[in-house]
């Protein structure tokens, strides 16, 4: 089965879990990824981003940065939530869109930045064992559609910026 690199990358946030609490280490993860310059300009996470993947066994997965995942882990839309301690993020909206940059391939990027979910007001009303998690309250702009590359394809990165927004 082929491998796919989820390398999650949050343009207001970052993507992170257990070793990857540390903004430093997500930003020096991205770099070392080519996410910056090749998909965002330029990147400085401000607060922890969890994405977790359910599996069809029940168990979930929750990623961190450069993992490696099957198209099989990634066949579901996955969850999002906030790592903080700040009440201030509560009810805050945010846009989160899941793009692949390396589309078709790694080494033929002639159709790159595939757009594979977009959803424009995720909130979190609280937390729940030290983590926000969030809920889109409008219908997803793009509904979540996992990763197809072709046969013989390199890891593919995924990005996942959730920007703050104002609209309400």
């Amino acid at each position: 089965m082929l491998a796919l690199a989820l390398t999650v990358a949050l343009a207001a946030t970052s993507l992170v879990r257990a070793q990857d609490n540390d903004t430093a280490t997500v930003a020096a993860a991205f770099m070392n990824a080519g996410i910056v310059p090749d998909v965002l300009s330029s990147f400085a996470p401000v607060l922890p981003l969890l994405v977790t993947f359910k599996q069809a066994d029940g168990s979930s997965i929750e990623v961190t940065a450069g993992m490696q995942l099957t198209i099989a882990q990634t066949a579901n839309e996955p969850t999002f939530a906030l790592v903080s301690g700040n009440a201030a993020i509560q009810g805050k909206p945010y846009l989160i869109a899941m793009v692949d940059p390396d589309a078709p391939t790694p080494q033929n990027t002639s159709i790159s930045q595939v757009r594979h979910f977009l959803a424009p007001d995720f909130v979190s009303d609280g937390p729940v064992a030290g983590t926000w998690p969030m809920t889109n309250r409008t219908p997803a702009l793009s509904e979540y559609m996992g990763p197809h590359p072709p046969d013989g394809s390199d890891a593919h990165r995924f990005v996942s910026p959730p920007l703050v927004h104002t609209m309400c």
